[in-house]
């Protein structure tokens, strides 16, 4: 689309609600969507707000990046939808989670983790802390130089030798 194609209507949003939008599991494994009567047999889900209202405004889109709607809040569908939207979400948005740091080193302005990550230790190395860890709530998400995200989930239950040594870089 370039600029001279934009108008009201393409700006148009469009909710969908639990009576007009229903999820199914398609041939393949994808998952597909019923919206207003019109059937589309592989949708893609994707987060306005990944870190600050994960389970708020998720756009729909086909295959093709066609926006088919968006849904207001995912706690509005029954459970079974929400397992189905769930669970879509969760296959882009995979966010390993953190459980222990062992170690982070500072050299030339990069940051060398060592960390406990799914029960597996794992190194990593993140550019630039004040961009790439940010504190939402009690979950910290830190994303390294490669673009993989990472997650601690409530920083205030981990050890609190892991929490010393991540402490002095939160802003």
């Amino acid at each position: 689309m370039n600029t001279n194609s934009i108008s009201p209507e393409t700006l148009k949003t469009e909710y969908v609600s639990p009576e007009d939008c229903v999820f199914f599991t398609g041939d393949g494994g994808f998952t597909g969507a019923e919206i207003r009567g019109e059937k589309h047999n592989r949708v893609i889900l994707k987060r306005a707000l990944p870190f600050g209202a994960p389970d708020d405004y998720i756009c729909i889109t086909d295959v093709e990046n066609k926006e088919l709607g968006i849904i207001e809040h995912v706690g509005a569908f029954s459970q079974e939808q929400q397992t189905l939207i769930k669970k879509e979400l969760s296959l882009r948005y995979f966010i390993p989670v953190i459980t222990e740091i062992l170690s982070i080193k500072e050299k030339m302005g990069h940051f060398y983790f060592d960390a406990t990550v799914q029960g597996v230790k794992k190194s990593f190395t993140v550019k630039d802390l004040s961009k790439n860890v940010r504190s939402h709530g009690e979950n910290i998400d830190i994303t390294d130089i490669d673009g993989n995200r990472y997650r601690i989930t409530d920083f205030g239950s981990i050890a609190p030798r892991s929490r010393r040594k991540l402490e002095p870089y939160l802003y």
